[in-house]
């Protein structure tokens, strides 16, 4: 039996591609949690802005109780929290993979997590999507279009490059394009020598390069021989970070920290009284965008105001969520 499972309305894969389906309904009994665990493997900025942001965003509500613990996890420490009283939040892919190992019965929700590694760990820890999920790094792929559609509204065909973390997206992709009327080719990469060929093939005939997060294909150490290819092709490539925009990418659609930390709040405090009701993994409910505009004046493309960009991207799915 395979296992879809939606986020927010918006595609989610199928679980790990190909899994039977773990526990989605399998009861456990929990009590209210008393405390929130935030579980890191490193004081970054990020990780930090998340944690105060989350603390604040806990302070604004009167009628909310829970203890905050911070924990930073040496690679080679053994995560022990009060398992049954606590939820642990894992910021990042280390710290979901030591909390998935914790006792089934303490609801873990991670952040900063790519959707397939969740899938992942959700299949190899067998643990159940009620007491197991994610704000998941990925933005819905309708929110990415509408950027594209908002910055170059004559592009009609786009492409992709997939490997084998992504491959699985290349339909949902396809989708969510021809809704906004833009066609999607596929470039499949199996191992890091392919990746500029094939980066070349969709290059000539493609509008832009749409950016899927895949350990293969995008990394520190292929951003600047892709971003190189592309400008010399005069092609633009939307991110999923404000760093690959900083590197050369035209624009983003991202989630900061801070915003992050509102959303797991909000998950935080309507599940206390129910543990074991943690809500399906979702996609980002708070977003920002990033443009660069000396790219753009590079590749002689006009771009509008960021702020007016994002006003209308927010009209856009405004409309939308009505229409659902």
């Amino acid at each position: 039996m395979q296992v879809i499972l939606h986020i927010n309305q918006y595609f989610l894969n199928l679980l790990a591609g190909f899994t039977l389906a773990i526990g989605l309904v399998a009861p456990f009994f929990a009590h209210a949690y008393t405390g929130v665990t935030i579980v890191m493997t490193a004081p970054t900025q990020a990780n930090l802005e998340f944690v105060d942001q989350f603390k604040a965003e806990l302070a604004k509500r009167k009628h909310t109780n829970l203890r905050t613990n911070v924990i930073t996890l040496s690679v080679a420490e053994k995560l022990v929290v009060a398992e049954n009283s606590e939820l642990v939040i894992a910021l990042g892919v280390k710290a979901l993979e030591a909390s998935s190992k914790l006792k089934h019965t303490t609801p873990v929700i991670g952040v900063f997590t790519p959707l397939p590694v969740f899938n992942s760990l959700l299949l190899k820890s067998k643990r159940d999507l009620g007491n197991f999920s994610a704000i998941v790094l990925d933005q819905p792929y309708a929110r990415q279009m509408s950027l594209i559609k908002k910055i170059l509204p004559e592009a009609k065909t786009l492409g992709i490059l997939l490997g084998p973390t992504s491959s699985q997206y290349g339909d949902f992709l396809k989708e969510e394009g021809k809704k906004n009327g833009f066609s999607i080719l596929e470039g499949h990469v199996n191992q890091q020598a392919e990746l500029i060929p094939k980066l070349k093939e969709l290059l000539e005939t493609t509008d832009a390069l749409v950016a899927i997060p895949d350990p293969l294909i995008y990394s520190q150490e292929t951003a600047q021989p892709i971003l190189l290819t592309s400008y010399r092709y005069q092609k633009p490539i939307f991110g999923y970070s404000q760093s690959y925009v900083r590197a050369g990418g035209l624009a983003a659609v991202y989630s900061s920290s801070k915003q992050l930390a509102k959303q797991t709040a909000e998950i935080a405090i309507k599940s206390q009284q129910a543990p074991g009701e943690l809500p399906l993994p979702q996609s980002p409910k708070y977003f920002s965008i990033m443009l660069n505009y000396q790219v753009a004046r590079s590749l002689n493309i006009p771009l509008q105001d960021e702020e007016a960009v994002y006003k209308k991207m927010l009209e856009s799915e405004a409309i939308a969520g009505k229409a659902k």
